[in-house]
């Protein structure tokens, strides 16, 4: 660990090889773990190209001091949207930079999703894709360490995933409690096809017996394996420019290597692929790669004096997002986060416990418990109808949970109600299933301006909703807690007395949870909502290319995506190989 480590194995740009067998645009989630399955061999050569850096000290890799609302920034990109039009102002947009990518700053939060996900894709003709498909690449990437039983998941993957029997926060504890009593049913492993979509559940985290985060970095591409194999080569803080093709007579464009220049300026080299390139840059980023090399919607590519090498209009379409809306409590001071701000003591013990025993805050346990819910079954109260049996059954893509609920022992306490001796915590809503759509296009042919992006929030009725109905489950969770006799105040909550006064709440606090899918989704070219890629991740049109991060996703998941990435990937670099069904 640093600072007693030597430097990370890489490869300056001016010493690559000129050609590689496969060639990895992105470093992230996805990036990580195609490099390391491409590369296992020992023989095929695989090229990774990062455009951020491979830091790991120990700021970086302690779960609570890397997260992005905490970190030094240095692996966080901060895009900015235009101003939403049902919001009326902006949202700022984050993702991930530097090997890892989002892994490294997000929440660690690991859930799989439910099998009518993934079945729902299948019914929309998604070949290959279907719960019983995806699932052995869930169980490929995982090593699950934790206490629940172990049927449901991977036992000897690359990536450390655990729970936790004890609560680190009485406020959660107390929240699922709440939960029980409003008529959410308990859900003992949400990785379990037997489970109900529909319920509260104990959240599942990337991080390993050490209490470090396992971001894809660290679980796929050590040091050890990269020194390892000399066949793979990683370079970072390396822009890229453009793609670069070949068209033979009969038409047919075949992807045949990437323009690459350091983010600091200097000489810029082409390096070609021998077999495909896979873009892995994530949802905000692979479409304005593709965009600045020609791939796109021909009429905006024009508007740029891009040359049209391939018009595909579903390129930078169909953005989609979970919105989050958040509200405050006060709660006593020790069932907060805040404790180790106004209690040196406190923060001193978190250090200690997390240092020495691996355990306590520091782990960044800061959603606990969650509530997966649907918004037709919940009623002015807040509470939740009883499910049927049909409701019960997880494989049914109706049953599709569009909200959920999470007690983050963390909010910001600034406000004039806000007693100091006390605690702050959030009880926040969250839209699961966007009906919403947005979009990315390009700012400019520099590949150093930032793309536009243009979210589109809450501009369907359907979400607006959910986003309700989650928020009337907030007040009844705090109600609940409050009649058992736990001291929750209200500092930042919902009027629920009128639909009227929930979506002036929402406008006011509607905002992201940095969960872009679907900018360069799998789906036909004629599609109504046109695809970008095959059901085998093949960009349509051109040979030698795929796309495999979160910007394939047909429709934006009910659950966090880290996950169901990792799994992307997997399955992925099995295609590839030609180990894939597909």
């Amino acid at each position: 660990m640093w600072p007693f480590t030597t430097a990370y194995p890489q490869h300056a740009l001016h010493a690559l090889r000129a050609q590689y067998d496969y060639i990895v645009m992105g470093g992230g989630n996805a990036g990580c773990v195609l490099a390391r399955r491409l590369s296992e061999d020992g023989q095929s050569t695989v090229l990774l190209v990062e455009r951020g850096d491979a830091a790991d000290s120990f700021l970086h890799s302690t779960p609570l001091l890397s997260i992005h609302q905490i970190s030094d920034g240095r692996h966080s990109d901060i895009l900015q949207s235009t101003d939403n039009t049902s919001l009326g102002r902006p949202v700022s947009l984050v993702c991930g930079k530097g090997l890892g990518g989002a892994t490294r700053i997000n929440g660690d939060q690991y859930t799989c999703g439910v099998p009518a996900e993934y079945n729902a894709w299948s019914r929309h003709g998604r070949v290959g894709w279907s719960y019983e498909e995806i699932k052995p690449y869930f169980k490929k990437s995982e090593r699950w360490t934790g206490p629940v039983p172990q049927e449901y998941h991977g036992l000897d993957g690359p990536l450390q995933v655990r729970s936790f029997q004890e609560w680190n926060y009485e406020s959660s504890r107390r929240a699922a409690e709440a939960a029980r009593q409003i008529g959410f049913s308990d859900i003992i492993d949400m990785h379990s096809p037997f489970e109900p979509s529909i319920g509260f559940n104990k959240i599942q985290y990337t991080l390993d017996a050490a209490g470090t985060r396992q971001s894809s970095f660290r679980a796929y591409l050590p040091r050890s394996y990269v020194e390892a194999h000399k066949n793979l080569h990683v370079c970072t803080n390396v822009l890229a420019h453009k793609l670069e093709f070949s068209e033979s007579d009969a038409g047919a464009i075949r992807a045949e290597g990437v323009m690459l220049q350091g983010i600091m300026g200097g000489q810029k080299r082409v390096i070609t692929a021998r077999k495909e390139i896979v873009l892995a840059c994530g949802a905000l980023h692979t479409p304005q790669l593709l965009m600045l090399s020609g791939v796109g919607p021909k009429d905006h590519l024009r508007e740029q004096g891009i040359r049209v090498v391939k018009d595909l209009p579903g390129v930078g379409q169909y953005l989609q997002d979970h919105v989050i809306v958040q509200t405050k409590y006060a709660c006593p001071l020790f069932d907060s986060l805040w404790a180790m701000v106004r209690r040196p003591l406190t923060l001193l013990w978190e250090i200690y416990s997390y240092v020495w025993r691996g355990t306590g805050w520091f782990l960044c346990t800061l959603a606990e418990v969650e509530i997966f819910g649907l918004s037709s079954l919940i009623d002015k109260e807040g509470k939740s109808s009883a499910l049927t049996e049909e409701q019960l059954n997880p494989y049914n893509p109706d049953n599709l949970p569009d909200f959920a609920v999470f007690l983050a022992p963390i909010a910001d306490p600034e406000s004039a109600k806000m007693d100091k001796s006390k605690g702050c915590i959030g009880l926040n809503a969250a839209l699961l299933v966007a009906k919403s759509k947005g979009s990315i296009r390009l700012s400019s042919s520099d590949p150093a301006a930032p793309p536009i992006y243009d979210m589109q929030y809450l501009t369907e009725p359907e979400d607006w909703a959910a986003l309700r109905a989650a928020l009337r489950v907030t007040v009844a969770l705090a109600h609940s807690m409050r009649a058992s006799g736990y001291p929750i105040d209200g500092l930042v909550v919902p009027d629920v007395s009128s639909d009227a006064a929930l979506d002036k709440f929402i406008r006011a606090g509607a905002d992201t949870m940095f969960h872009y899918t679907g900018s360069c989704r799998m789906a036909p070219e004629e599609d109504a909502h046109p695809g970008v890629v095959d059901d085998a991740l093949r960009v349509h049109g051109i040979a030698g290319l795929r796309v495999a991060d979160a910007s394939v996703l047909p429709c934006t998941p009910a659950t966090h995506p880290q996950a169901l990435v990792y799994a992307i990937a997997e399955k992925c670099a099995d295609m590839v190989r030609g180990d894939g069904a597909l």
